[in-house]
């Protein structure tokens, strides 16, 4: 079980302290801003009329405790062209293993022009004056790199896996929008005019080249430290569309670079509170160096959702359902709670508490493929974290024919790719579920995102790779797939992986175990479209499924998508309550 859709918000992180001042508080500090935007504005002098230059350092924290560090740097090139670059560098425990994790985002855009530096031409406007935007994640040993360019009226994504590169040829968003040091200066030009709400047009390399809008709102007047002292400072709560998370940013209130220097930033999560506060670089960066008598906070098991109740038998069992909730005075959570329908899931409002949902898991009834799904080519098409072309993955692949014909249903001679019977097709997926449980022999969770490509030559992983591993092998053997994010069902504390690791009833970390019955963990599983429907296959398990799974999202990992389909299962890490109303072992229609 792993937690990759919470940490690719690390990047996002674009913060401050502590919870928002809310009500008639919040009131007493907006009329506080005013007097300082007033007072500051007549010290002012004109608007930034060239582009602050600078590198700043910061030590990230997450609950207090030391995990890594960002640097950000500004700079000119000599064709005047504005360069912005953000590293994040941190460690965090997954279970028994310690990950390191790096990401870094650069974008290069068309020279600022005084006196309005945030102003673009009307040609930039589709382009937000960006010429290059680029991303690179390293988890552990492994590398995801992503440069996104803007040739001839379109976009070209370039994606790199650590194998090879894949192009993908998109058309530019419609909206005008802004890259990130001129939406950076939009927000300083707004800030100082005294706005309160401050919406602005942007793209995040994180999430893949769409326009978000990034909405800032004052929530007070603190302190905050500068990296030498605290000063006063304005703290706002940030929201990127469409992604469910809580952060806030706190920028100087005074001086040349009022409403432009960050001073800090923050993240609520599920895990702790992830703060990055300015530093010098040394401690900055002694922060993200392994160091024994620090214990780092731990991402997988902390998070599970403990059961009042096991679940009797759920190996055998065809039927579970199930009553999902979001837990009361849970802040973090979504207002309206939604879960999909799809594999062998079904979804309706619980009719015993319109707040909740009701879920059955049914072996013997997969759900139809939507039109719009039969349709999607992304779930037949090679993408950097799923490599289905790759040579390795396409060898790997044939190793399942052997196993379909010991099992009496030989394939075609010279199959690779093209329909089958639907009785092949589903032999096929089976064995090729085995193949890649087999194939992964190093189960363990410090590998962190490898691509399918990658996990095929190392053969180690966690759910993760066992998930993007199949979902490649299916497509190289032309059976379209996608991959599940959600919740698995795990008895006695232990993991998917090893069954090794236990939890307290608080969350802890308890290597000796303890009495635990019953709880789900999050996980990653891989789905196979097969005669208009989705069929769930698990290829961490020992057994090709199980009803003690929860699905959360699917996504097909295209490239253009990035993290966006994991988006949703941030905003209910932590917070979800789940009560068992029946177990059917009958298979018996």
């Amino acid at each position: 079980m792993r937690l990759i859709a919470l940490l690719a918000f690390l990047p996002l992180c674009a913060c401050g302290g502590s919870p928002a001042a809310e009500g008639a508080d919040r009131g007493e500090h907006l009329k506080e801003w005013a007097r300082i935007t007033e007072e500051a504005a007549a010290a002012d002098g004109p608007p930034l009329s060239s582009l602050p230059l600078a590198e700043e350092w910061y030590q990230v924290t997450i609950a207090d405790v030391p995990v890594g560090y960002m640097n950000t740097l500004t700079s000119v090139d000599d064709d005047g062209s504005a360069r912005s670059m953000e590293v994040m560098d941190v460690q965090v425990n997954r279970g028994a293993d310690t990950s390191r994790m790096a990401f870094e985002t650069v974008f290069q855009e068309a020279p600022l022009q005084p006196p309005s530096l945030e102003v673009l031409e009307e040609a930039q406007r589709s382009t937000g004056g960006v010429t290059l935007m680029a991303y690179d994640q390293r988890f552990a040993n492994n590398e995801v790199k992503m440069g996104l360019t803007f040739p001839d009226g379109e976009m070209k994504l370039v994606s790199f896996n650590g194998e090879k590169e894949h192009v993908s040829m998109l058309p530019r968003p419609e909206q005008a929008w802004l890259g990130r040091l001129r939406a950076r200066l939009e927000f300083t030009r707004q800030c100082r005019a005294g706005a309160t709400e401050i919406v602005v047009q942007t793209m995040r390399p994180e999430l893949g080249p769409r326009v978000v809008n990034l909405t800032s709102t004052l929530m007070r007047i603190d302190k905050a430290w500068d990296g030498t002292q605290m000063v006063e400072a304005s703290v706002w709560a940030v929201q990127i569309s469409d992604v469910p998370v809580n952060m806030t940013e706190a920028y100087e209130t005074r001086g040349a670079t009022r409403c432009y220097r960050m001073l800090q930033m923050g993240l609520d999560m599920p895990f702790g509170y992830l703060l990055a506060s300015l530093s010098e670089k040394e401690p900055a960066l002694q922060s993200a160096e392994p160091d024994a008598s620090r214990p780092l906070p731990e991402l997988v098991y902390t998070m599970f959702v403990i059961l009042d109740q096991p679940i009797e038998r759920v190996n055998e069992a065809r039927m579970v359902e199930i009553s999902v909730g979001i837990k009361a005075g849970s802040s973090r959570a979504p207002v309206d709670l939604k879960l999909p329908t799809g594999g062998y899931q079904r979804v309706e409002p619980d009719p015993d508490d319109a707040a909740r949902l009701r879920v059955w898991v049914d072996l013997m009834a997969p759900q139809d493929a939507t039109p719009e799904e039969l349709a999607e080519t992304d779930f037949r098409s090679p993408s950097a974290m799923i490599d289905s072309s790759d040579e390795v993955i396409i060898a790997l692949s044939h190793k399942a024919d052997p196993l379909c014909a010991e099992d009496g249903k030989p394939l075609p001679k010279g199959h690779t790719n093209g329909k089958l019977p639907i009785a092949l097709a589903e032999e096929l997926a089976y064995a090729l579920r085995q193949i890649v449980h087999e194939h992964i022999e190093d189960k363990h969770l410090s590998t962190a995102y490898a691509s399918a490509s990658e996990t095929a030559r190392t053969a180690s992983g966690d759910c993760t790779e066992h998930a993007v591993l199949l979902a490649a092998v299916l497509r190289a053997r032309g059976i379209p797939s996608r991959v599940c994010h959600g919740l698995v069902y795990v008895e006695q504390g232990g993991s998917a992986i090893d069954g090794q690791v236990h939890v307290d009833a608080s969350g802890n970390v308890d290597p000796a175990g303890g009495g635990l019955t019953g709880q789900y963990g999050w996980h990653m599983w891989t789905q196979a479209l097969i005669a208009g429907k989705w069929i769930d296959l698990d290829a961490t398990l020992h057994l090709p499924f199980t009803v003690g799974h929860v699905l959360v999202g699917t996504s097909s990992m295209a490239d253009k998508d990035a993290h966006n389909n994991h988006m949703q299962m941030a905003a209910l890490i932590g917070n979800l309550e789940i009560t068992v109303h029946d177990v059917s072992h009958s298979f018996e229609r």
